[in-house]
């Protein structure tokens, strides 16, 4: 964004003529900047030690978790963005979109999981089709009389769980505390995005100048 903006403000006149001839300045592309600008501060949203510490909203470190906390994000900034125009943010959230599940691909391809196009691709898929379900709860968590305590419930669900995608339990059998505590608290940090995004003038948001909510206090374990 920050580059478009020097080529249409800061180089010769006749120089901006022939790039917006070629298209340089089209909405499209402003948009596409826009998202890209987007993904940078919500990636570094996503690596808040908050979101990961025991005491707030104690997420496991793995690679497919992170990427469920860049979906959380996401929505929330599509929460935002449906205040404005559909035309002013289509381009902008998909570039958006398409950032996250690049990276998420390259994640699958190198490092622990080295993993090659077939097995990348099944697993692309599954976690599209999550990210679109969760989406689709979440708003309607945010219509209930309750939103906290219900997106709290599918965040547990969804998050919450082992690395065979099993709900966390005690000993008993029964969800396990200190797993509700958090996702509660990861409900928090949510709406306290959404609020915070709420009060951004809508030419920021859409030329992907986010900023974010401070996290909610930490609080603490069951076990304390």
């Amino acid at each position: 964004m920050a580059e478009l903006e020097r080529l249409e403000t800061q180089v010769p006149w006749w120089q901006t003529a022939f790039l917006r001839l070629g298209g340089t300045f089209a909405d499209e592309q402003w948009q596409s900047a826009a998202g890209a600008d987007t993904y940078v501060t919500m990636s570094e949203q996503a690596s808040v030690p908050a979101l990961y510490d025991e005491a707030c909203g104690a997420l496991p470190d793995r690679v497919y978790t992170k990427l469920q906390v860049q979906g959380l994000l996401s929505w929330v900034a599509h929460v935002r963005l449906r205040q404005e125009p559909k035309d002013r943010f289509s381009v902008l959230f998909g570039e958006l979109m398409e950032h996250v599940w690049n990276q998420f691909t390259l994640d699958l391809a190198r490092g622990e999981f080295q993993m090659g196009y077939i097995e990348i691709s099944k697993h692309l898929k599954a976690a599209q089709y999550s990210w679109h379900g969760l989406c689709k709860a979440l708003d309607t968590a945010l219509e209930s009389d309750t939103p906290r305590e219900e997106m709290g419930a599918i965040l547990l669900r969804n998050l919450y769980v082992d690395e065979e995608g099993e709900a966390l339990v005690d000993g008993e059998g029964q969800p396990c505390a200190d797993a509700a505590r958090a996702a509660l608290w990861l409900a928090d940090y949510l709406l306290a995005h959404r609020d915070h995004l709420a009060t951004l003038p809508g030419e920021d948001v859409l030329r992907g100048r986010l900023t974010w909510a401070p996290s909610p206090p930490a609080v603490s374990t069951v076990a304390d």
